[in-house]
C-alpha cells in the first residue's frame, strides 16, 4: 500500500481519537459544572470551549443533550477507559492478557450495561414456561462483578436466591456496597472464587457464564463445572460478544479481548459446545453489545 494511503488513513483515525478526547473533555466539564466544583473548576478559554462544542456537535447530531448526572459519569468512564486501553496498547504491546479495569466509575457503568442481560431473559421467560420456572430458583452469577445482574435478577424474580463470583476484588469491593444498599441483601452472597475451581454441589436452576472474559480452554472447564451445578431441567445461560459486521471493528474486538485474557467466541462454536454436554433446546439470540446461547439440561 502507497505511503500516501496509510498517512490518509492514519489521519482520519487520529480525527476520531481526537473526536473522542473533545466529546470526554465536554463530559468532564459539564460534570464538574453538575457538581459544582468551585476550587477545581477548569478555566477554559472561551475560544476553545466554542471549538470544543462544534467538535461535540459535529460527532454527535444535536449534541449530548440533557443527561442525569449517572449518566454524564458513566459516559465519561466509557471515553476514559477506551482512551486508557489505546495508550496502553500503545506503550505496552508485550504485557501479559490479562482484565485490568480498577476505575470504580468504568466498573460501575459495566455493571449497570448488564443488567439489560436480566430484563432479556425475563422476555424469552414469557414464550417459555421452563425457564420462566428456572428463574424462581437458585442463579449462580458467574463474573457477577459489581453485582449488576444479581441485583436486577433478585428485583425480577422475588424468590430468586442468587450466587455472585468473581476472582476481581476491586468489583467485588462495590458488589459487596451495593448488596448491602439494596433491599436484596439477604438473597445475594458473594464469593471471591475461580468459576473453573467451583465445585457448590448445591443444585442451580440457572447458571449465567460471560464466556468472552475467559480464554476458551478455562471457558470450557467453566461449562463443565456449571453443568454439574446444574439441576435437571436448569438452564445454562451463555453471553456472547457477536463480532461485528464491519472487518476492522472485528479486528480490533478480537485484539481487545485476546489482551485481556479472553477469547472471542462464535455463537456456532459455542452452541456445539453445549450440545456436547448433552443440552436440549439451544438456542441463539443475537443482541449487542451480548448475544445469548442457552441450552437446558436433560
Amino acid at each position: 500500500m502507497a505511503i500516501d494511503t496509510i498517512e490518509h488513513t492514519l489521519r482520519a483515525m487520529g480525527n476520531a481519537a481526537r473526536g473522542l478526547a473533545a466529546i470526554g473533555a465536554a463530559l468532564r466539564l459539564r460534570q464538574d459544572a453538575k457538581e459544582g466544583a468551585k476550587e477545581d473548576a477548569r478555566a477554559v478559554d472561551p475560544e476553545v470551549a466554542r471549538r470544543l462544542r462544534d467538535v461535540v456537535a459535529a460527532v454527535i447530531p444535536g449534541g449530548l443533550g440533557e443527561l442525569e448526572p449517572e449518566q454524564v459519569s458513566a459516559l465519561l468512564a466509557s471515553v476514559t477507559h477506551a482512551l486508557e486501553e489505546a495508550r496502553d496498547l500503545l506503550d505496552h504491546p508485550e504485557r501479559p492478557p490479562v482484565w485490568q479495569v480498577r476505575d470504580p466509575a468504568m466498573l460501575q457503568a459495566q455493571g449497570q450495561a448488564s443488567r439489560s442481560v436480566v430484563r432479556r431473559l425475563a422476555a424469552l421467560s414469557t414464550e417459555r414456561p421452563s425457564l420462566a420456572a428456572a428463574l424462581t430458583g437458585r442463579f449462580l452469577d458467574v463474573g457477577t462483578g459489581v453485582g449488576g445482574i444479581a441485583l436486577e435478577a433478585a428485583a425480577h424474580w422475588p424468590s430468586l436466591r442468587v450466587v455472585g463470583l468473581d476472582i476481581w476484588e476491586p468489583a467485588l469491593a462495590l458488589a459487596r456496597a451495593n448488596v448491602a444498599a439494596s433491599p436484596f441483601h439477604g438473597r445475594i452472597e458473594l464469593r471471591l472464587q475461580d468459576v473453573t475451581r467451583f465445585d457448590d454441589s448445591a443444585g442451580y436452576s440457572l447458571t449465567w457464564l460471560p464466556a468472552p472474559f475467559l480464554s476458551r480452554d478455562a471457558a470450557r472447564t467453566a461449562l463443565d463445572r456449571l453443568t454439574a451445578a446444574l439441576e435437571p431441567r436448569g438452564y445454562l445461560v451463555v453471553g456472547l460478544y457477536a463480532p461485528p459486521a464491519d472487518p476492522a471493528a472485528a479486528a480490533l474486538a478480537a485484539l481487545r479481548l485476546a489482551r485481556s485474557g479472553g477469547h472471542l467466541w462464535e455463537c456456532a462454536a459455542m452452541e456445539t459446545e453445549l450440545r456436547a454436554r448433552a443440552f436440549t433446546a439451544v438456542e441463539t439470540f443475537a443482541g449487542q453489545p451480548v448475544t445469548l446461547v442457552m441450552g437446558q439440561r436433560p
